[in-house]
Formats: C-alpha cells, structure tokens, sequence
C-alpha cells in the first residue's frame, strides 16, 4: 500500500487550470513519487484531455469521471472511497502547494515520529483587498476546519466510519474536518506553510459574488448535522458544542446578514429543537462569553452588536 493519496476533485476547470496543481506536485523534492498517487474525479464536468498531463512524469494519475454532480465533498469521498493508501490529502483544483518540500514536510513528520491520526499544517489565503490587490494571510497551524495542508489517516477515518456527507455542498470541509479533527486522539502539527489556498473568484464560495458567510441557514444545517455525531460518539461534549454553535451563529448573523433570513430560522429552529433535550436557553454566562468575543481586539466579531443575544436566544 502506497503512503500517500492526494484527492483533487473539479468541475469545468481547463487542462491549464488543473495544471498549476498538478505542477505544483510534480515539483516536489526529496520524496519517493513512488509512494504517491494522484486522483483527479471530474465532478460531471466536461471530459478533458488526459494526454496534457503526460508531461507531469513524477506522477500516477488516476482519473475519474463521474456520471451526475455531487458537489465537492462527495466527489472528495469518491476518491477516498476510490484509493488505497495510508494517508489521503485533499487539495483543490484552483491551488497549488506552497513551496518544493511541502511534501517532504509530512513524509519527515511520519518518519521521525510515526504514524498519526491526523498531520496539520499550515495554509496560506490569498484574497482581494479593497483596492482589488491581492492580500495574503496565514492561517493558524490549530485549524479544525478546513480541508487544506492536512494528512488523514485512513485507518483512522474507516475506523471512526467519518466521511463526507451527501447532504452538504457547502461547509462540508468544516463538517468532515471538524469531526475528525475533534474525535481524534493522535494530532500532529507541522509548524510549516506548506498549501497555497488561491483566490478565484468563480469558486462555489463566491458563486454570484455572495460570499459564504452569508449562507446562514446552510451553516446551521451543518452544525445540526455534526451534533447528531457529537451525541452518539462524544456526548459529554454535546451541550459545550451546542451552546459554542449558538453563539457563534448568533455573531455570524449580525456581521453577515443571512442571504435568506426566513431559511435561517427555520433551520436555526429545527436544530433547536433536536437537540432541546440539552439546551438550557438563556444565561448571563452565555451573554459574557459573547460579550468576550465582541471585546477581542482585532478578533472575527469584534465590535458585533451583542445587546439583541437574550432577545435571539429567546424569541428564535
């Protein structure tokens, strides 16, 4: 069994596009490209032209071409389900690795200290500023959500039975990586940017210039979902989660107006109300801790109204 399989799934991206990923692995050193395969799965986009990609020599490629669109996160678990390796990477169509040994990162990572769970890294986020200039932003090495600059272990993944779920297009990175990443006992970080998350603006996060912040109600689908996890594999975790989530969408809302404030509620409420068993509603230690979050210098909600937190708590 090889070590490694990178998962790369796209839809309606060029042999060019696809090329900058796909170049970036070819260029890696001071690894067995022997240990490694690549798998491409076309989301039900138009077939490309494979034999562009017999210049990238260092790699096996192995293409799937699937019949219906299932979104990112299932195309994601085609090729889980598709591979056969230690330790499986996702990587996007529109990246690239950040720098020649990125690789060379995880492979010395799992020789000097064995096999873990799961192997975290860092990222890089390239992004526009006001100005329409390019930004860029490291993100912390202690990221539980996205799928970027990570190893996961297959043995580990098949054991806890952790997939994608089919229910999700968006927020299934969050969704897979926050409950692999919680459940897991065996965490490695590698203290290296080793993943470029580049910014284009035809990606399904900014689909019709709306960002994904604003899709509200498909972030409490999410977290309702995760939480029937928690409660059958974590539950003395469950009321911390469930109240952590309502506090969190509650600053979501007010900085990032729901695209569809209706859907929201509906499915704020659904969970809610799934998981009333454990939730105590209201509480002056809930309102400090939103309080906390608001009065974080240069933090994510810093300066979010929190006056309305009792009112949203107790009128949903």
């Amino acid at each position: 069994m090889k070590t490694l399989s990178i998962i790369i799934p796209f839809m309606g991206q060029t042999e060019q596009n696809l090329a900058v990923a796909l170049g970036s692995i070819n260029g890696q050193i001071g690894i067995d490209f022997s240990e490694i395969t690549v798998h491409l799965v076309n989301d039900a986009g138009p077939e490309i032209d494979w034999d562009k990609f017999s210049i990238f020599g260092n790699l096996d490629l192995q293409y799937h071409q699937l019949p219906n669109n299932v979104g990112p996160g299932m195309a994601r678990q085609f090729g889980v389900d598709h591979s056969e390796s230690r330790y499986i990477m996702f990587m996007d169509s529109d990246d690239e690795l950040h720098f020649a040994g990125a690789l060379l990162e995880f492979f010395n990572a799992i020789k000097d200290s064995g096999d873990h769970q799961i192997l975290i890294a860092r990222y890089i986020e390239q992004f526009l500023d006001e100005k329409g200039g390019f930004r860029y932003l490291v993100h912390p090495i202690y990221d539980w959500k996205a799928a970027y600059a990570k190893w996961f272990s297959r043995e580990y993944l098949q054991q806890e039975n952790l997939s994608f779920h089919p229910e999700l297009k968006l927020f299934e990175d969050t969704y897979f990586v926050g409950l692999s990443c919680q459940l897991a006992k065996d965490i490695h970080y590698i203290d290296s940017v080793v993943y470029s998350w580049l910014y284009n603006e035809n990606s399904l996060v900014r689909q019709n210039g709306k960002s994904f912040e604003h899709q509200t109600a498909l972030w409490a689908k999410e977290n309702r979902l995760f939480l029937r996890v928690i409660r059958e594999k974590q539950q003395e975790n469950l009321k911390r989660d469930l109240e952590n989530y309502v506090i969190d969408v509650y600053m979501r809302q007010r900085k990032f107006p729901p695209e569809n404030l209706a859907d929201f509620y509906v499915a704020h409420l659904a969970l809610l109300i799934e998981f009333s068993d454990v939730w105590s509603g209201y509480s002056e230690d809930l309102q400090a801790k939103v309080d906390s979050l608001r009065d974080v210098a240069g933090g994510q909600w810093q300066g979010v109204d929190t006056s309305g937190f009792q009112d949203f708590i107790n009128d949903p």
